[in-house]
């Protein structure tokens, strides 16, 4: 009885390599590798690539993160100043009893993107744009 269940256990080991032969032979090759590069020293050569590798992975992944937060401060930075010229515009507009249109919002906005470094050179290209006449105050001279 034991030479049947014997020889009934290897038929179906052997159907079962047959069928899965890919991940036998991955065993093995794996098996092969680290008997030929047992060596520790070696090893620590490995690992220690392998930490470098990572440690320069996580500087990369900081970096991205960080250019993200910039772009992102620097994208609400642009729209909060769009928000604050229309504001101001449509009150400049409200007291000349105006409306402002929306191809004009699209213009301001054009602008500001452009000049979002220079305030300065906003007020003065806005100026220019919608013919306001521009004042210099007191305090924007010295």
């Amino acid at each position: 009885m034991t030479w049947l269940a014997t020889k009934a256990f290897l038929k179906k080991a052997w159907a079962t390599i047959c069928k899965y032969w890919q991940y036998f032979a991955l065993a093995a090759y794996t098996i092969m590798l680290y008997v030929l590069f047992k060596k520790d020293k070696d090893l620590d050569t490995i690992k220690d690539a392998f930490a470098a590798s990572k440690k320069s992975h996580k500087a990369e992944l900081e970096a991205i993160n960080n250019t993200h937060k910039e772009e992102l401060v620097k994208r609400d930075k642009i729209i909060d100043d769009y928000h604050t010229t229309i504001m101001k515009l449509d009150d400049e507009y409200k007291k000349q009893k105006l409306k402002l249109h929306e191809w004009e919002k699209k213009k301001i906005k054009k602008i500001v993107e452009e000049t979002h470094n220079d305030p300065e050179g906003r007020v003065k290209k806005i100026a220019e744009e919608f013919g306001f006449e521009l004042v210099l105050t007191d305090d924007a001279t010295d």
